[in-house]
């Protein structure tokens, strides 16, 4: 038993809100930028630039191509194994201000919209991938309208200033979508078009914003450290599992014993795990058939197993939420939760029970991924024939890898 189960500020960020932001990525896409505070204060900071008219920096093209996002994310699972930012409301805390801070400030130094959401949100890469998978998406109800639409109000850049009904703040077109784009369902154009032909729903799997595309380097590389994180977030669920994938961390960490334990863990799952599958996956690829050169290799290999991968991350999600959930109401009493975790250590109150059993999560999200993994093979024959070696090698290795670690949870838990 440890305080971020029973601090208020831990249990919401890492226990509700981080978890629920994974479930509704993979469901519903970007909807979870609907209610992302960062978002509204880089815009009200951006505004505020624009208002006072000072001259602004540019980014460059190298971090708006979304490699600043990725770093900034492998440093925060770096600091939820090193230092334990999770289990600290202080560095919980700091880390909340910290991205507010980050929002605001680049708002008033940059001049690109949206800048936080584009180059600084360390979640825009899963919220990318995750997001393609969904069927409900932001589309025109009828092309034909807004071929003949004259007036165009979602692009005029004369609208882009107005703080409601304005045209797409984040310089897409949306009437001419594609996968993963960035639009984070500001619902702008759904507001300013005359005609109401713009609408968040379920489309068609042949949509144009559901086309079969080949990751962009950027979430290929989200992918690729996620396959290490998620397997170890999975993994963790099962002591005896656990002790077996962690048993090169500690052996590393004999050489160096000053150093804390957390910081090999994170070399292990972040960095090193990750190159040893993706390294099984290229050999295996290649001794299958794919004759093109290792960035499209490792493209469409992490192109193939991203829904596998964000499939057992829900899982991930779900079994925190339902171990964490019940503390809510004690944290709501104790936000502090050091009188409940002295009861629960002192055992005069008992720790609350999952909401739902491990095992039956595992039974759940174990058919889940073997059925998605079935529907993910047969659309990859969408791909260009020269990624498909790739894509299928990475796929199957990956759905071996997570159904066998969820057949564990369904079996032993």
């Amino acid at each position: 038993m440890t305080l971020r189960k029973t601090n208020l500020t831990t249990l919401f960020v890492w226990g509700i809100w981080w978890p629920g932001m994974i479930f509704v990525a993979l469901v519903f896409g970007h909807a979870w930028c609907m209610v992302c505070p960062m978002e509204l204060v880089n815009r009200l900071s951006d505004a505020l630039a624009r208002k006072i008219g000072w001259h602004r920096a540019h980014i460059g093209k190298f971090f708006r191509a979304g490699w600043l996002a990725i770093a900034l994310y492998f440093i925060m699972q770096a600091l939820v194994a090193g230092i334990s930012i999770h289990r600290v409301p202080h560095y919980t805390a700091m880390l909340l201000m910290s991205l507010l801070g980050l929002a605001f400030f680049s708002g008033l130094i940059f001049n690109q919209h949206r800048s936080f959401c584009k180059v600084f949100c360390p979640v825009s890469a899963l919220l990318s991938v995750y997001g393609r998978y969904t069927p409900i998406q932001l589309e025109v109800c009828n092309p034909l309208v807004c071929e003949s639409c004259s007036t165009k109000d979602c692009v005029r850049p004369d609208r882009r200033e107005h703080f409601d009904k304005r045209s797409c703040p984040s310089l897409l077109v949306p009437y001419r979508r594609d996968p993963s784009d960035g639009c984070v369902l500001c619902l702008q154009c759904v507001k300013v078009c005359p005609y109401q032909n713009m609408s968040v729903g379920v489309v068609s799997a042949d949509a144009p914003v559901r086309q079969k595309k080949l990751l962009r380097p950027f979430e290929a590389a989200f992918v690729m450290i996620a396959l290490g994180f998620v397997a170890h977030e999975v993994i963790g669920e099962v002591k005896w599992l656990d002790a077996f994938f962690h048993a090169v961390p500690k052996w590393l960490n004999h050489f160096l014993p000053s150093l804390s334990f957390g910081w090999f863990e994170a070399v292990w799952f972040l960095a090193l795990f990750p190159l040893l599958i993706w390294s099984i996956i290229a050999a295996v690829s290649y001794f299958t058939g794919h004759r093109a050169g290792i960035r499209s290799l490792l493209l469409a290999a992490a192109t193939g197993a991203a829904p596998i991968v964000a499939v057992a991350h829900i899982a991930k999600a779900l079994a925190k939420i339902s171990a964490w959930s019940g503390f809510v109401p004690l944290a709501w009493n104790d936000p502090h939760g050091l009188d409940t975790l002295h009861r629960i250590t002192n055992h005069t109150l008992a720790a609350p029970s999952g909401l739902v059993g491990l095992p039956i999560i595992g039974w759940i999200m174990l058919v889940l991924i073997i059925w998605i993994g079935w529907r993910s093979l047969r659309s990859l024959q969408q791909m260009p024939s020269e990624f498909l070696p790739a894509s299928r090698v990475s796929l199957i290795t990956t759905a071996i890898l997570f159904t066998s670690v969820l057949a564990v949870w369904a079996w032993t838990a």
